[in-house]
Formats: C-alpha cells, structure tokens, sequence
C-alpha cells in the first residue's frame, strides 16, 4: 500500500492500482485520500505513439492512459486500474519530459512568453476492459522569462522528469500569467473527473 491507514484514508471498494510511475498522479490520489497500490506498466510507449502520431492530442493521451492500464489490468484482472498520460503542447511541437537539466532550460526558453496546451488523459480498466475514460485539455500562457529566471528556476526545482519542464504544484505556478483549466489537468490527471467516475461507479465513498 502507498498510503497507511489513516483516519483520513478512503479504503476503495475494490483494490485500486495506479499503472504509473508518475509522482505527480501518485501525490494527487493520496491528497484525495485514496488508497492505492503503484504498479508501472511495461508498455511500449515510443512504439504506440509512433502510430497515433496523426490523431488529435487529445486522442493521443486517451490512448497511452489505455495501453498503459491494459497491460496491468491483464495481471490484475480483479483490481482496478487507473492508468494516464500528459503531453505538453505549444504549437504542434510535443515538449517532452527534458531529462537533464540543459534540456529543461531549451524547453522553457521555447516557452517563455507563448501560450501552449497540456493535455491530459485518465482511464479505468477492470477485467481488461476500459470502463471509463476522459481527457481534458488546459490553456497555458507563460510569463516573458530572462535566462536567469529560467536558470534559477531550473536549479530550484530541477524539473527534468516534467512535460514541459516545470512543476505546477510548486515552484511552477510562478511561471504562469494565465491558466484556464484545472491545475489537476496541468499536474497530470483530471482528478475530479476520476473521483467522480469512481464514485460512480461504486468503487469508492465516504460511507
């Protein structure tokens, strides 16, 4: 379990699995209370994305979130799977997590100043099958950056695991003059869409 129980824990109706290595989902499911277990899916991701390369993004998220659940829910059949993805977006370009510290700096000089998008998408599975999914996309305009804001910020919170080079739920939300859309969305998951789906669907409550 990545949560002990605490009063303040919500213990799901079926046993609930992230398929994600992601911190960022992992930290916004245990700030809602969930109980849960990390299980980081196999899945090609480069292969998948290499033929969905044509649909819109929002699309494209969709179907990572599903490649990524399938794969766990196909060991964990009984379990519920919870699987996502996020791409940053500014034009067509597709800003990946930068990895080093040098490509965090290039991202968020490409930034600077222009509005881009991130797109986020969030699945359930149960039984190998997706039961619900959803995506959701948020507007982004970044303040007119200098290098050393950019560098400052870049050895502060070293956001190379991050799309779009920086984090949100911190030091980030600094770089922004305009969000229209859901900081969750921005983390990485449309949380309370999910919530509300797994209310929904009797997988939890507060009963």
């Amino acid at each position: 379990m990545n949560r002990s129980l605490e009063y303040s824990s919500i213990k799901p109706n079926i046993p609930i699995i992230l398929a994600s290595g992601s911190e960022s989902r992992k930290q916004m499911l245990e700030e809602a209370g969930i109980i849960f277990e990390v299980k980081v899916s196999s899945t090609n991701e480069d292969e998948i994305k290499n033929q969905i390369a044509s649909l819109p993004f929002r699309e494209q998220v969709i179907h990572l979130a599903k490649a990524k659940a399938e794969s766990v829910s196909k060991e964990y059949p009984e379990n519920i799977v919870i699987g996502g993805d996020q791409m940053c977006v500014l034009g067509e370009k597709v800003l990946h997590k930068p990895g080093s510290k040098n490509k965090a700096i290039e991202s968020l000089k490409l930034l600077s100043n222009q509005t881009h998008f991130q797109h986020s998408g969030v699945c359930v599975y149960k039984n190998n099958d997706c039961i619900w999914k959803y995506s959701e996309t948020v507007e982004l305009k970044m303040h007119a950056l200098n290098e050393i804001e950019i560098n400052n910020y870049v050895e502060m919170e070293n956001p190379i695991h991050a799309a779009g080079a920086y984090k949100f739920e911190s030091l980030g939300c600094n770089l922004f003059s305009f969000v229209n859309g859901s900081s969750f969305t921005v983390r990485g998951m449309p949380l309370i869409p999910l919530l509300n789906a797994l209310r929904e669907l009797d997988i939890i409550d507060l009963k």
